[in-house]
């Protein structure tokens, strides 16, 4: 199982709802074992993915049947070094329209920050009790390996402890991109901090190994390097004008397009695995897609499986066959370059 997580550094640029639209075109299209986690503490995967009438039963405690990640997070929070993924229950994907399995997001989930930087901090230092707690996603892959093809990450903007966990044990990152400048400036940012976060993960790495503790039952992640690996990113479309009933492209938002492949090969050329170039690691544009985003939310559904009883009607059967194809060679893309990756494992 390969973990890809969606992240960038900037709102607005349709990362959950193009996370959400690949994870089940992966599974309904693809015949993917698909597990989706919420790592954002905002929860937009699982209010997107869990029709409304189902959140009692992962969130009042009264009636609760389904874990959320704060769960997952129990044991940590009680003081355990260890992570129990055996204990807890999936939101199945008989359940939702995605067809995924999904660990539910939950906005307790901040609680976990100070747990996960003082685990950082232990881990730096090359303890092993920091490393199992910095490791709970590694641990989740573990447990879940045979029983899945990919799991998909959702995660918030910061590049917080939390976020930190999940993409130092994340084998790819796709980055979703506005045409903005502040795009830009945010692809110059992360690269610089994964690559400090991973070079100061290797040093507690080998701390650990000449230590006399015992580390090699627990699934930690040995070497960092590799971690994040850049496997592509999409660029969600502006809004044209209208002049004179045509729509026409606005020059300062397409000055910007054409500056992105560079800037993502100079900024994250750290990581960027050596056997993806430029065009292969651009999955394409996203279509800005109106009325269908807030329709596809109401219904709980992918928008390329939206119909007629979700409340489409005249021109928007059209917009979804499009995202629909849209979709499809995103997903072609991102098989295409795991394929080629995986020559390297």
């Amino acid at each position: 199982m390969k973990i890809i997580t969606f992240f960038n550094n900037k709102g607005g640029v349709g990362k959950t709802t193009l996370g959400v639209n690949i994870a089940a075109y992966f599974s309904i299209e693809l015949n993917k074992k698909v597990l989706v986690l919420d790592g954002d503490p905002q929860a937009n995967t699982t209010q997107m993915m869990v029709p409304e009438e189902d959140w009692q039963s992962l969130y009042d405690e009264e009636c609760k049947s389904i874990h959320t990640l704060h769960d997952y997070f129990t044991p940590l929070l009680q003081g355990e070094p260890g992570f129990q993924p055996e204990r807890f229950t999936l939101f199945s994907k008989e359940n939702n329209r995605f067809k995924v399995d999904l660990i539910p997001g939950d906005p307790r989930i901040s609680v976990i920050e100070d747990i996960l930087s003082e685990a950082w901090n232990k881990s730096s230092s090359g303890k092993i009790e920091g490393f199992r707690k910095s490791n709970w996603l590694n641990i989740i892959k573990e447990y879940y390996k045979d029983e899945y093809d990919v799991m998909f990450v959702d995660v918030g903007l910061s590049l917080s402890a939390l976020n930190r966990s999940i993409l130092l044990n994340s084998d790819y990152i796709i980055t979703p991109m506005g045409s903005d400048i502040f795009s830009l400036m945010a692809i110059k940012n992360i690269s610089s901090w994964i690559v400090g976060w991973k070079e100061e993960y290797n040093n507690g790495v080998v701390m650990m190994t000449k230590g006399t503790a015992p580390y090699s039952d627990f699934p930690i992640n040995m070497n960092a390097t590799t971690s994040s690996s850049l496997i592509g990113y999409a660029i969600q479309q502006y809004i044209t004008r209208t002049i004179k009933n045509e729509r026409r492209p606005i020059k300062h938002y397409e000055t910007i397009i054409k500056e992105i492949p560079q800037v993502i090969d100079n900024s994250l050329k750290s990581l960027i695995p050596d056997k993806l170039n430029s065009d292969m690691l651009n999955l394409g544009s996203v279509p800005y897609l109106y009325s269908l985003v807030p329709l596809a939310q109401t219904s709980n559904t992918p928008i390329f499986e939206l119909k007629g009883s979700d409340g489409i009607a005249g021109v928007q059967y059209s917009h979804v066959e499009n995202y629909k194809l849209v979709i499809e060679s995103i997903c072609k893309k991102i098989t295409d370059n795991m394929e080629v990756l995986s020559n390297d494992d």
